[in-house]
């Protein structure tokens, strides 16, 4: 762990509260997380694409505009919806405590309308369209789909569809709002020249204390098939190509070090098959398989785990078979020494530049508290990390 970076947790009246102290930091960033994300749909039998649409009529809330609200303060406001939570981050350089007070009303009280909700599916509609003409990110909700089957909450754009927009009405909306936007269904990480004692004192002031509620219970997404391959034209010459793998085998707090391990394990294996100086990347650039670049992504919660892979070519047979083949010569050949320990540094360098980055380190914070596990940790564990775990967990994840 750096010095100065080390975490601060404290439950204040329901809400997990995470603080780093960064001395010398001119800004401050506050990341406010809802457990209220586009996978929960399904589960909770209301319309796909209610989390985000609840974003943003919080946003746009009827009776103020709060990016317009932070930013007469000098702060700025942003919003983002993923499978699992909405979060609300402001960025600040001064008056810390009122942006820590006016995120925290923000997430407390809503006003819908049924004008609001009618203005606000145009708005959305025309975002859906506007997906709709992203082959590749039509692609990777495909692969999502196959992998885990089409009535799942994964296998659904986080924006929802036109059919699913057009059936949110105000009390539906407002029923989610009260059921998911509880203090024992949030976390907050704040980063910055901060003294924690007075930012608790602000939270406790700001909550008071309120009657607690039961905290939300989500299930796991349970994969119907554990490798897909999806590929969607874009015009007579490219097309999009998306393979990815999933396992059952999401996060286990029970065992925080395994569980880091085994993520790294897998993380570090994924760089040596196919990361940017792999010998899989040199064949498919010197054959003209793909233009540009290639995005591997390696997903792990505690409700679900997959790796993906996704590009555009104009070539998806050869592309597909140099995968297998990749595939075919770790089970042949192993892994070597050097590559090992290039990828594992290289690993360990994007750990390392997530402290210099406040946003990037309120979002590792809370993807791994969310998980039960502490961020602060996973440094130690890479280094830790042997050869033949990683070759342990390429087959287990991918190989067998």
């Amino acid at each position: 762990m750096f010095a100065g970076s080390r975490i601060e947790k404290k439950n204040i009246s329901g809400l997990d509260t995470l603080l780093v102290n960064k001395k010398g930091f001119l800004e401050n960033y506050i990341l406010l997380s809802v457990g209220f994300g586009g996978g929960d749909s399904q589960s909770h039998h209301i319309p796909y694409g209610t989390a985000h649409f609840l974003e943003h009529l919080i946003i746009q809330n009827g009776q103020f505009d709060a990016i317009h609200e932070f930013g007469e303060i000098g702060a700025s406001l942003n919003a983002s919806t993923n499978f699992e939570r909405t979060s609300f981050a402001v960025s600040c350089t001064e008056q810390l405590e009122l942006n820590i007070k006016m995120i925290l009303k923000l997430v407390q009280s809503i006003s819908i309308t049924n004008e609001s909700v009618e203005k606000e599916k145009k708005i959305i509609k025309q975002e859906i369209l506007q997906i709709h003409s992203n082959r590749r990110t039509s692609c990777y909700t495909s692969l999502l789909s196959d992998l885990y089957g089409k009535e799942s909450g994964l296998a659904q754009p986080i924006i929802g569809n036109l059919e699913s927009v057009e059936s949110m009405d105000a009390s539906m909306l407002e029923m989610c709002f009260h059921k998911f936007y509880s203090m024992e269904n949030m976390k907050i990480i704040i980063i910055g020249d901060i003294h924690p004692e007075e930012v608790h004192a602000v939270i406790q002031l700001e909550l008071g204390n309120s009657a607690l509620k039961d905290k939300e219970r989500y299930l796991p997404f349970i994969p119907v098939k554990r490798e897909s391959l999806k590929i969607e034209a874009i015009d007579s010459n490219q097309s999009v190509l998306s393979w990815g793998n999933a396992t059952s085998d999401g996060s286990d707090a029970g065992n925080p070090d395994r569980d880091i391990r085994k993520e790294f394990s897998i993380r570090i294996g994924l760089e040596i098959l196919f990361g940017r100086t792999s010998e899989f990347q040199q064949k498919i650039h010197d054959h003209g398989f793909v233009d540009g670049g290639i995005d591997v992504k390696y997903d792990i919660s505690d409700r679900y785990c997959f790796s993906s892979l996704s590009t555009i070519t104009t070539k998806p047979s050869e592309l597909m078979e140099e995968i297998h083949t990749t595939k075919k010569n770790v089970r042949k050949k192993s892994i070597g020494d050097v590559e090992f320990f290039i990828s594992k540094r290289r690993i360990i360098g994007r750990i390392i530049d997530v402290y210099d980055h406040p946003a990037k380190l309120a979002n590792s914070i809370l993807d791994y508290s969310s998980r039960g596990l502490d961020f602060s940790g996973v440094l130690d564990v890479i280094n830790a990390i042997t050869k033949k775990e990683v070759i342990d967990a390429l087959h287990s994840h991918m190989l067998n």
